[in-house]
């Protein structure tokens, strides 16, 4: 039987100090980062106080907010069980093979999850199904008490939802955009990605097209989802790969978070570091 834990996302956003970092160098980024992150306490306000972001409505079910002809996946923000000696603070990510991109090469990272099959018989089965073909291990889905709506980048709404499906998000995007830009004109279509908090329950390994996995922390999920980060930065502030073979990420490369999770961070904006911190379990 699953075993399920509600969470808590409370709308906010970190006081000023991380907003304008990211255009300075890595290691400047990192540093002052965490010397905010430490020496400061996040400064919280509701999500009404910020445009674009709506208050919430009342009760729906899950099916209501999902339409009929488009697109629709799932996907994880998968935490690590906050438990010694890590204790916890950092997800999960597949990352896809490295490619070539002009001189570079580009690591795509990707939340665990994937396309529902005709077979699935509900979200959350087709999630948990993704799950153990991608990482080899089950994950307990952690339902939250409201759930991020993300129609575009100035349009959010919270949901509290009915029934047991109660995801951390639904984010609606288009695909095959440019890069960091999930909302652009030039794409091949809209999708509906329903993201749920997860833990693992087991050691996770890449198996089928994934070649490795990557552990980030919350400022490395923001910063990586805003533009493309050297992986060689990443792994000297704290990321951790679990490789299918070693070196099979070319230190050289760069990471680049795409697909839900992408656009989730770039809609928060300003909120998405604290959103990520509030369930990364610390």
């Amino acid at each position: 039987m699953e075993c399920f834990q509600t969470v808590a996302i409370p709308g906010c956003v970190l006081t000023e100090g991380v907003r304008y970092i990211r255009f300075r160098s890595w290691g400047s980024i990192m540093r002052e980062a965490v010397h905010h992150l430490r020496s400061r306490a996040p400064c919280f306000h509701p999500w009404g106080s910020t445009m674009g972001r709506g208050d919430v409505g009342e009760p729906r079910g899950i099916s209501e907010l999902i339409p009929e002809d488009v697109f629709v996946g799932t996907s994880l923000i998968l935490r690590q069980p906050p438990v010694p000696p890590r204790g916890g603070g950092r997800f999960l990510y597949g990352a896809r093979p490295p490619r070539a991109e002009g001189t570079r090469q580009v690591i795509e990272l990707t939340g665990i999850g994937g396309g529902l099959e005709k077979d699935d018989p509900s979200l959350t089965a087709g999630v948990l199904r993704e799950a153990q073909e991608e990482i080899g291990c089950t994950v307990r889905l952690l339902p939250c008490r409201e759930t991020i709506v993300v129609r575009g980048p100035d349009w959010i709404e919270r949901v509290v939802l009915r029934g047991e499906e109660r995801p951390a998000a639904v984010v609606f995007r288009r695909y095959r955009t440019p890069p960091h830009q999930p909302w652009h004109e030039d794409n091949q279509g809209e999708a509906c990605l329903v993201i749920f908090l997860a833990e693992l329950v087991g050691q996770p390994r890449p198996v089928m097209e994934l070649p490795a996995l990557l552990w980030l922390k919350p400022l490395q999920v923001v910063e990586t989802a805003r533009q493309d980060v050297p992986l060689n930065t990443l792994l000297h502030w704290g990321a951790e790969p679990v490789e299918s073979e070693k070196g099979c990420l070319p230190r050289t490369a760069w990471a680049r978070l795409t697909d839900s999770q992408e656009a989730l961070v770039l809609a928060l904006g300003d909120d998405a570091l604290s959103f990520y911190e509030a369930v990364s379990g610390q």
